[in-house]
């Protein structure tokens, strides 16, 4: 039993060892939403915090990505503004995504964590292309979200209501080791 225990141990502490930081070099985090009967509002960040390891299989991805909800912006400053105010920026500042597995399908990867906005952790899925060539690890994909699962109410201006439904994608560059 006592061999057993050190089997496990020794082994937990190996994968721990062989897992190793992946540099955040490049990104971009987009989001999509719409006013009824007005026009698009895109949003988007470059500034964005990671902190990933991997062993040598995909499928030990882990760790987080977040940015600041102040980081975000669109063509449009003072709608901007009230994006903060929607977000309740000011109380909850980071939104952050802890990437908790990553299965291959077909021709893609389902990417499965959890998504902390306005205090709030839902689970969410992800599809994603992962790319991992020359040393570098590339994901790109997208999942849609609804601000009133996160008890964010979607604003209205002047009989114009924006849609519930935000719809995100990314794309985040690593450099291996």
């Amino acid at each position: 039993m006592v061999k057993l225990v050190y089997i496990f141990l020794f082994t937990g502490i190996l994968s721990f060892v062989n897992a190793q930081d992946l540099k955040f070099v490049d990104g971009k985090i987009k989001t999509h939403t719409e006013v009824f009967g007005d026009k698009n509002i895109n949003p988007s960040t470059k500034d964005i915090i990671s902190h990933l390891t991997m062993n040598e299989k995909l499928s030990s991805l882990k760790g987080t990505i977040s940015l600041t909800t102040f980081s975000l912006h669109s063509d449009n400053e003072k709608r901007d503004l009230h994006m903060y105010e929607t977000l309740h920026s000011e109380t909850f500042p980071q939104i952050s995504f802890r990437l908790n597995s990553i299965e291959r399908l077909d021709n893609s990867f389902l990417i499965k964590g959890f998504l902390t906005l306005n205090g709030l952790e839902k689970e969410i899925s992800s599809l994603a292309q992962i790319k991992d060539k020359d040393n570098h690890l590339v994901l790109d994909g997208n999942f849609s979200i609804k601000l009133t699962s996160f008890n964010l109410e979607p604003p209205t201006m002047f009989f114009l209501t924006v849609r519930d439904q935000i719809d995100i994608s990314y794309h985040l560059d690593y450099i291996k080791g």
